[in-house]
C-alpha cells in the first residue's frame, strides 16, 4: 500500500459489541491532539467513517490456577474492565492496581466486586506512584501479571515482578501501549 494511503493504526479494546446495530464501544484516552490516534479521536464526528481489525485479546489469565496481578494506567482501563467481564470468576483471586492521573478517569468504569487499588499520579511521571506499592506489596505467591500503560512503567513493573519478586518472565504479560514524551507515528 502507498505510503499516502496507508492509514494511521492505533489498537484500542473493544468496550461493548451492540451486533443489533452493526456498532462498537471504544474508549480512547487522548494525550494532546498532536499525535493521529488523539487528533483522529478529537476530531471524530458520529458518522465517520474508522476501519476495525481484530487483534485478539492479550490476557492470558485464564491459563492459570493461582494468584494473579493486574497493574495498569488509564490507558489500559478499558481492558481491565473487560478482563473483569469478562473473567469475573478470576477476581476473587486477583490483585489489581492502576495509577491515574486523577481519579476522574475511572467514573466510566464498574469493576464490580474487584478491589482495585488506585494510584493517583498527578502530573508526575507515570509509575511514580504504582512501583512503591507494588515494592511494598507482598506478590511472592503470583502465578500471573498482567502489566499495561505507559511503556516506561510497563517495564519497571515488569522488571520488579521477574527480578525481585521472582514470577517467570512467561508469566508476565506485558504491553506499553504508549511512551511518554512520543507521539506513535
Amino acid at each position: 500500500m502507498p505510503e499516502g494511503d496507508r492509514p494511521n493504526l492505533r489498537w484500542y479494546t473493544v468496550r461493548a459489541h451492540h451486533p443489533e446495530s452493526s456498532t462498537i464501544d471504544v474508549d480512547i484516552v487522548t494525550h494532546g491532539d498532536s499525535g493521529p490516534g488523539s487528533a483522529w479521536a478529537m476530531n471524530a464526528k458520529a458518522g465517520d467513517r474508522a476501519g476495525y481489525r481484530s487483534g485478539g485479546a492479550l490476557y492470558r489469565g485464564h491459563e492459570c490456577d493461582g494468584p494473579m496481578l493486574i497493574v495498569a494506567d488509564e490507558t489500559a482501563l478499558p481492558a481491565v474492565a473487560a478482563i473483569i467481564e469478562q473473567h469475573p470468576d478470576f477476581v476473587d483471586r486477583s490483585t489489581i492496581h492502576v495509577e491515574v492521573t486523577d481519579r476522574a478517569a475511572l467514573t466510566a468504569y464498574d469493576f464490580g466486586r474487584a478491589a482495585v487499588h488506585v494510584h493517583v499520579r498527578g502530573d508526575v511521571a507515570p509509575g511514580t506512584s504504582v512501583l512503591p506499592a507494588l515494592r511494598d506489596a507482598q506478590l511472592g505467591d503470583l502465578a500471573y501479571a498482567w502489566v499495561c500503560g505507559e511503556a516506561g512503567m510497563v517495564t519497571e513493573v515488569r522488571r520488579h515482578l521477574v527480578k525481585s519478586v521472582g514470577l517467570d518472565r512467561r508469566n508476565v504479560l506485558f504491553s506499553g501501549y504508549w511512551k511518554l514524551g512520543q507521539e506513535r507515528g
